[in-house]
């Protein structure tokens, strides 16, 4: 119950028999927890821990402990039970407490605990020149709310989209552009100015598609894909060099615009091309999601200029081109790496043995001088240690998590303990030594599955085309709620904030249902179950905090504008609105403990048991009602439903959704 438990400890501290053994108040709080039955009491405090200490059996500690024990502000009564001592709560007491507290906090659950800290999460991270398919949703959304949840605690978050924007794959792609397009060889032709116009994303996967099937009838698209992106490799390290040089002095500025107009540039011209076309196409959905990004390096803003205000308001991309680049600041990373042991050559290419001889090694560059992801990966991470990881010269606590499914739960493990090895062994480095496996985590999570023809539960593939575009799912649902607005509140549906009101509940839907799940956990995707009203579902979740706020424009047109404040909680008498006080008292841990374990799923499910509590106590109270005859009572319960939608609609912010205050 978190501010609660530290007030109920602070009056168990003073009882005779915890003094006795010496056991403080921080203690006690930290052993305090709810009993498994609600007739057991509302706390229970466990002595297994103390027993040792104290030279006695559990049970005889508990009752030892109930020496000296009197009813305080909050503590009414205490009783041992086996190894426990369960305490039940003045039950008006604590309500007045925790509704004060919900209602004199801007932000209900906020904590500082991570003032000082750092977290980078990696979220989203899709491949340009593919539209955004379903299965991004969990990396975008899971990530997204780790942000907010890490951000309420105190934490500067950095979001990063590191981008799939590098590679052999897209030397696949160039290939079949120009396949496709014989003009694009020559970008700078009159010719290839003609195509570029109707190059969008959807030609480009038309484009790969046809040599992917020319690669079945003869064309080794593989061995093409590795030429051309060996040769895109070399053009970006050839203007790197020549930006450099500008920048130092040692060349003239237009040598750079030469180095443009030449033939030989084409592949960087057309990666540049599809890069940009597909940010357009992201930036639609990211929209619809609620989600902003910058690109710092297009804007020429350097990411240490960015503080703490607009780390909030964006995330960042940075993608693996970006990462590639890095190889300037760290030049001596892979020579290094031979020299000191960790990589060796092995056919040509450089790898990692993370995990012994027996597993495959981790690839930093390839025979043909190419580089792989991991290493881009490598070099990202110690990118936004050295922006990000310092205050001054200081080191700060810092972390980095890296929101990406399941499957690649042995890259990651040989990722940290690949930068290990080198943080380990680098003698040159002047910053403290950083423990890259105790603080990077892979977020892992399951997968997105739907209904096949066949009855079965499965993921979509972009290889056999049953791939659904999260696009379209995101339509599709708003478009659902459009149509049950148009059928259950005609008149709302006319109006002009229908169309805001159907995007907010669509969009919400489809996320809710994702994070209400484990990250962990396979997620159904069952469209009645998300657009449920009535069940454990994002529109049901607005729909309570809509209802609750017409709660109180119901006691406004009854009895006037509502002074919360000054609502008694003395005649909240009802069990079901003591549950409610205990859930609401909660929220903070539950969005502390989300928060700690990456899982969003915790505030999600509080959230699902506080709308059932509260459902259940719009039955109760049916006969007497919450505005009903007693002006008293109603105000009570008006500051009760107020405080209510606050934890409510501060949970569904949490997870990255958008409040609305009509359905």
């Amino acid at each position: 119950m978190g501010f609660i438990e530290d007030k109920v400890a602070a009056e168990m501290a003073q009882w005779q028999g915890f003094r006795d053994a010496e056991i403080n108040s921080e203690e006690i709080a930290l052993a305090l927890t709810r009993p498994p039955k609600p007739d057991m009491g509302d706390l229970a405090f466990a002595t297994f821990r103390f027993a040792k200490d104290a030279g006695m059996k559990p049970p005889e500690l508990a009752a030892k402990l109930l020496e000296g024990a009197e009813a305080g502000a909050l503590v009414e009564s205490a009783d041992a039970t086996g190894p426990y001592l369960n305490i039940r709560l003045n039950q008006k007491a604590v309500s007045a407490i925790v509704l004060g507290e919900i209602e004199g906090t801007e932000n209900y659950g906020d904590r500082s605990d991570g003032q000082g800290k750092t977290l980078v999460v990696d979220l989203s991270s899709p491949n340009i020149a593919k539209p955004l398919a379903v299965h991004h949703l969990r990396s975008t959304m899971i990530g997204y709310s780790i942000k907010k949840l890490r951000e309420s605690q105190g934490w500067r978050v950095v979001g990063v989209n590191h981008l799939g924007d590098w590679g052999t794959g897209f030397g696949k792609l160039i290939a079949g552009l120009k396949m496709k397009y014989p003009a694009l060889s020559n970008p700078m032709s009159e010719e290839a100015q003609d195509v570029f116009p109707a190059l969008n994303i959807a030609a480009i996967n038309e484009a790969y598609q046809e040599a992917n099937k020319t690669n079945r009838e003869g064309l080794d698209l593989a061995q093409a894909g590795r030429e051309e992106f060996a040769e895109l490799e070399r053009l970006l390290r050839s203007r790197n060099d020549l930006q450099r040089a500008i920048e130092e002095g040692r060349s003239e500025g237009t040598e750079l615009d030469e180095w443009h107009e030449q033939q030989g540039i084409s592949n960087f011209i057309l990666w540049a091309w599809v890069r940009r076309e597909s940010l357009e196409e992201f930036e639609r959905v990211y929209d619809a999601l609620g989600l902003r990004f910058r690109n710092l390096l297009e804007e020429g803003i350097s990411a240490k200029a960015l503080d703490d205000e607009q780390l909030k308001r964006f995330c960042i991309y940075h993608g693996e081109a970006d990462c590639f680049q890095l190889e300037e600041l760290f030049p001596h990373f892979l020579p290094k790496g031979l020299e000191w042991g960790i990589a060796e050559q092995s056919d040509g290419a450089i790898v990692i043995y993370t995990h012994g001889r027996k597993k495959p090694p981790l690839m930093l560059r390839k025979a043909d001088g190419a580089s792989t992801y991991a290493l881009r990966d490598m070099l990202a991470a110690r990118y936004r240690r050295s922006v990000w990881g310092f205050d001054g010269d200081s080191a700060t606590p810092f972390e980095m998590a890296y929101v990406v499914g399941t499957e690649q739960k042995l890259h990651f493990e040989q990722l940290f303990r690949a930068l290990n090895e080198y943080e380990h062994k680098d003698p040159e480095t002047e910053e403290p030594y950083f423990d890259w496996v105790a603080s990077c985590r892979h977020v892992d999570f399951g997968l997105m599955l739907f209904l096949q023809p066949d009855g079965n539960w499965a993921k979509g593939s972009t290889r056999k085309g049953t791939a659904i575009m999260l696009e379209d799912l995101l339509d599709e649902s708003v478009k659902a709620v459009r149509e049950i607005m148009r059928e259950k509140n005609p008149e709302l549906a006319d109006t002009p904030e229908a169309e805001d009101i159907a995007q907010a509940v669509g969009v919400g839907a489809v996320v809710f249902n994702d994070l209400k799940n484990g990250r962990r956990n396979n997620v159904k995707f069952d469209w009645e179950a998300v657009l449920d009203f009535q069940g454990e579902s994002g529109p049901y979740m607005q729909m309570q905090y809509v209802r609750m706020g017409s709660v109180t424009e119901k006691f406004r047109e009854t009895y006037g504008e509502p002074v919360l404040n000054k609502g008694c909680a003395d005649l909240l008498e009802l069990d079901e609105e003591w549950k409610i006080i205990q859930q609401l008292a909660a929220f903070p841990d539950a969005v502390a403990k989300a928060s700690a374990e990456f899982e969003p799923s915790i505030v999600a499910r509080h959230l699902i048991e506080l709308a059932s509590l509260t459902s259940s106590w719009w039955t109760a109270t049916k006969d007497t009602r919450i505005v009903g005859d007693d002006e008293n009572l109603s105000l009570a319960r008006v500051r009760l439903v107020n405080s209510i939608r606050k934890v409510l609609g501060r949970g569904l912010t949490l997870l990255g959704m958008s409040l609305v205050e009509r359905m």
